[in-house]
């Protein structure tokens, strides 16, 4: 008698079988990174394809509808708590040369650094009543914060679906050793 049960469901993994047929979790759309929540992406450096320094780095990316940001109109606390019910989160391990991490480190030293400074002017100014100092650190505080926002970040996310994520910020040299996307409806 043969082994074979016709009613027994497939024990090979979708996911698997499906990562077999289009090379992997992360592929190339135009200029943008598509990924599968939770992959690795290859040991290169997403910004300029050279060798990742090991280990690589995992984040978490977070992403909530941009028509959210009308809420602000609202308040800023209630936005604040409804962005953080409502968003959606991917966790990715990314490389990046050593290059590039230093010059993450770099920015996020003078961001840090600004900000020290800025605290030292906005107290500075309080104490003596000067309010061009004050608006000086607070003018400081801010550039410093921007700063370290956009040099310390990796890619930017621009949608997380339920099968996909989508980036921009990844290099053209590292996107076009990525094979292309394709969703088959």
């Amino acid at each position: 008698m043969s082994t074979l049960n016709p009613y027994q469901p497939p024990t090979t993994r979708l996911r698997d079988a499906l990562s077999a047929e289009v090379g992997g979790d992360c592929w190339r759309d135009g200029k943008e990174l598509v990924v599968r929540p939770g992959c690795t992406l290859p040991g290169r450096c997403i910004k300029c394809n050279a060798p990742a320094e090991l280990p690589m780095r995992h984040a978490r990316f977070y992403w909530h509808h941009p028509a959210l940001y009308l809420a602000v109109f609202a308040g800023l606390l209630l936005y604040l708590v409804i962005a953080l019910f409502v968003r959606r989160r991917t966790p990715v391990t990314i490389g990046l040369c050593a290059r590039h991490v230093q010059r993450r480190r770099a920015s996020l030293a003078l961001a840090f650094a600004g900000m020290a400074l800025a605290i030292g002017l906005i107290v500075m100014g309080a104490q003596r009543e000067r309010f061009d100092v004050l608006f000086g650190g607070t003018a400081v505080l801010l550039a410093s914060v921007i700063v370290g926002i956009i040099g310390s970040r990796l890619l930017v996310v621009t949608r997380i679906g339920e099968n996909y994520t989508r980036f921009r910020g990844a290099g053209a040299e590292f996107l076009a050793t990525l094979p292309a996307f394709y969703r088959t409806r």
